[in-house]
């Protein structure tokens, strides 16, 4: 309703994961990382947890997108299923054709598909969005698979996504929990972050204009939403609509609690989260020492590195969206990646 009130030539702030959109924070860095190792490790079992409207889904929609080579992706979006049609599943996206739908049927299908898979050197990988949902019942069959050898080692990476309560299905399941390589947990974005986040969205969406949002209006956003990104698009959707219909070219910080009911319901505010930290931490990421699960030194500093390597990609991305839109980048300040115009600052 808006674009053209505002010089935009798509919406900025949908509920719907559109990877092109995706703002690659430090964070969201490393989890693409992870998964693009669990995709091509001969090991790879990754675990990625966070909040809902943390961006789980769209970093699995960016990452399918970037596939680039000789592989068969499972994909599962869909999870609550019972044990038989969970197999049910599997089998139709292979492709795999099974003398009857009977469960022992199926699996051995399936063991028979990922073992000729895996004689041909083709990597199959599993990825399960929506995860903790899934029951005891299929976890306990993915581990079974991801457990079937091949030439080259196990016969089926995987990557699990799901909200904070996967972690603690995965750790009931003691032999599972040995198998997963990562845990990693995607907090909300920092105040910081939610600023560029928002201005990184309207840049890829044509703005060209004066910044819309100051950072007194960041400030309360963030507030509201705690960093969560599908929050932090409902209160700035809810913003710009409110601009637009009172023919305003400049948004009013004021409206924010006019249409916070509206748009969260009864929801309180989240409140303030604490920076995202920088570095896996035990605490954090890993399982008990019982589980069995550690991220090696070697293995978290190669993956360290390679986020480092996107988070400069994704700079360039955005000083090149800005030379497009004929918005000069702004000034290096050390560690602030210059992904967004600038911001006035509010009196």
């Amino acid at each position: 309703m808006y674009l053209d009130h505002f010089g935009l030539r798509r919406q900025p702030f949908r509920m719907t994961p559109e990877d092109d959109f995706v703002y690659m924070s430090q964070q969201h860095s490393r989890a693409f990382v992870y998964m693009n190792s669990a995709i091509w490790s001969p090991e790879g079992f990754v675990v990625i947890s966070g909040e809902i409207g943390s961006g789980k889904t769209t970093l699995l929609k960016k990452t399918i997108r970037s596939l680039d080579g000789n592989l068969k992706l499972l994909h599962v979006s869909y999870t609550n299923l019972k044990s038989d049609d969970f197999f049910r599943l599997l089998v139709h996206q292979a492709g795999i054709e099974a003398s009857t739908e009977s469960k022992v049927t199926m699996l051995f299908a399936i063991m028979d598909y990922l073992q000729m898979m895996a004689d041909r050197g083709t990597p199959v990988v599993l990825a399960v969005d929506e995860a903790q949902n899934l029951s005891k019942e299929n976890l306990e069959d993915i581990r079974m698979l991801a457990g079937l050898e091949g030439l080259g080692g196990p016969a089926m990476r995987v990557i699990l996504l799901g909200q904070p309560e996967l972690k603690d299905h995965i750790r009931k399941i003691q032999q599972l929990s040995q198998r997963v390589k990562l845990f990693f947990h995607l907090e909300g974005l920092s105040e910081k972050e939610t600023g560029e986040y928002i201005d990184y969205r309207l840049l890829v969406a044509g703005h060209k204009g004066a910044p819309l949002f100051d950072e007194a209006m960041v400030k309360d956003i963030y507030a509201m939403s705690g960093g969560i990104p599908r929050v932090i698009n409902k209160l700035c959707d809810g913003l710009m609509m409110c601009a637009y219909s009172d023919e305003r070219q400049v948004l009013d910080r004021r409206d924010l609690e006019a249409i916070r009911q509206d748009l969260l319901g009864d929801e309180p505010a989240i409140g303030n989260k604490p920076e995202i930290p920088t570095s896996i931490s035990s605490a954090d990421f890993e399982p008990p020492a019982s589980s069995g699960v550690s991220v090696s030194g070697e293995l978290s500093n190669t993956l360290s590195l390679m986020a480092s390597a996107l988070e400069g990609i994704n700079e360039k991305l955005g000083m090149l969206l800005q030379e497009k839109t004929g918005t000069p980048p702004p000034q290096d300040s050390g560690n602030v990646k210059p992904l967004s115009p600038g911001r006035h600052r509010s009196n």
